[in-house]
């Protein structure tokens, strides 16, 4: 391939699913991202695109180059990285995707006390619950192990959920549950055969759940660590649901200094929140 930057757009589109998409997450334009393609296309004898029903996206054909470019892209970043943390310098961005209550109440909050630790890190957080590829991000968190790609993933905590209804009606039928893209989250399965039906009200963020809680007295689905602490609330017996927790990175990232300062952060962060070990706060993690 004469022109290697024609993989980095091929590589978007096979991340973000369409070539609109990917010419979003690129900063530029559909027609831009199309030339490159109808450039590659000529170079291949055969179009790396084809038409979907969610719009125009990678031809299984070339797999095999959008595999090789996805280690190569891996592997810069990698080399990148070792050499600005030799000089002394920041690391490139480092993509960090997982739920907002991994996010806002365990990672962000610990970030004050490993400070130090991390100043040569720039961290990104982007919202995505049950994440199973990387999807352009450095690192994912989520409760489903991810079983494709060469990723290199490992178990790091558990969080326990559990549906808290109303003391004054703790045989309550309505609830408060997470919305229809995590319909396969095996805690919202398992409330949702406890109520007998579906959510009354559904949103995005376990935040907002406890916010309904509050504003509506409807029962919810809750992380223990929220729920315990929400007056007016009990827990109910035999909804908890342990879930477990899997950091993941592109195996080509292994000695990335970044990688491996992020993903220590992470871990330690993780077992050391309320979240995941009842009773115990955020409290030297670094």
């Amino acid at each position: 391939m004469d022109r290697w930057d024609d993989l980095k757009f091929l590589l978007a589109i096979e991340r973000h699913g369409t070539m609109a998409a990917a010419a979003r997450a690129l900063g530029t334009n559909p027609a831009t991202v199309s030339r490159r393609m109808e450039r590659m296309a000529d170079e291949l004898g055969m179009n790396p695109v084809i038409k979907t029903p969610a719009g125009w996206g990678t031809n299984p054909e070339v797999q095999g180059l959008i595999e090789a470019s996805d280690r190569f892209h891996e592997e810069v970043e990698r080399e990148k990285n070792r050499l600005r943390f030799k000089h002394g310098l920041q690391s490139a961005e480092i993509r960090v995707a997982c739920s907002p209550l991994i996010s806002g109440h365990i990672l962000i909050p610990a970030l004050a006390e490993c400070a130090a630790e991390m100043e040569n890190i720039q961290l990104s957080f982007h919202n995505r619950a049950m994440i199973e590829t990387l999807s352009g991000n450095d690192v994912i968190i989520s409760v489903v192990r991810p079983r494709a790609g060469r990723l290199i993933s490992r178990k790091i905590g558990t969080i326990t959920v559990q549906v808290f209804a109303p003391d004054r009606d703790p045989e309550i039928r309505d609830w408060v549950g997470l919305g229809a893209d995590v319909r396969e989250f095996e805690p919202m399965i398992r409330a949702e055969r406890y109520f007998g039906q579906p959510p009354r009200i559904h949103v995005d963020t376990f935040d907002h759940v406890l916010l309904v809680m509050r504003a509506t007295g409807l029962a919810g689905l809750l992380p223990r660590a929220s729920g315990l602490d929400l007056p007016g609330f009990v827990a109910v017996a035999e909804t908890a649901e342990a879930c477990d927790l899997y950091m993941s990175y592109h195996e080509s990232r292994r000695g990335d200094p970044a990688i491996t300062q992020v993903t220590r952060f992470i871990a330690q962060s993780v077992a050391q929140s309320i979240y995941t070990r009842a009773g115990e706060g955020l409290t030297g993690l670094c």
